[in-house]
């Protein structure tokens, strides 16, 4: 792969990580804390105002995308001083990757499914997990982010 490519790429790649990482913070801090406080009214509000759009169409494909592009940049890479930082992010874009899919398949289905009710106390269960478990997705994001604008940097200086 040509380096202004590979610079591109991985850009492209920090750009995709950061719009899930700012998308994600501002669940955290404006909306998800609202939803442990009588859950079931609130999940049923949520129910209600998202009739057209869903924060699923803000998501996706942008982050899929983006970590898709860090494993390629791992394996497609062929520089030397980088191989190190893409091989961090690759680790954690698969951690990451791991908890968004034990996030979506174990909680956001059922706080955001049409069955939502029959969870009824178990909401303020779902909810809280969610919290905890953006957090810690919004970190393992922003190690990937770290990993990769070092990478950025690197190749700048080949150039």
């Amino acid at each position: 792969m040509k380096l202004r490519n590979q610079k591109k790429l991985t850009l492209a790649s920090i750009i995709g990580l950061g719009y899930w990482f700012f998308g994600n913070m501002y669940e955290a801090i404006v909306i998800s804390p609202n939803w442990i406080v009588d859950s079931q009214t609130q999940m049923k509000r949520l129910h209600e105002f998202f009739v057209n759009t869903t924060p699923t169409l803000y998501f996706v494909p942008v982050t899929q995308i983006a970590t898709l592009l860090v494993w390629y940049l791992f394996f497609a890479n062929k520089t030397k001083t980088v191989i190190p930082d893409y091989k961090k992010a690759a680790f954690f874009s698969v951690l990451v990757t791991l908890v968004n899919i034990y996030i979506v398949s174990t909680i956001v289905l059922k706080l955001f499914g049409a069955d939502y009710e029959k969870y009824g106390e178990y909401l303020s269960t779902l909810t809280w997990r969610w919290n905890v478990l953006n957090v810690l997705r919004m970190i393992l994001v922003a190690i990937v982010v770290h990993y990769l604008f070092s990478v950025y940097r690197k190749l700048d200086k080949i150039e």
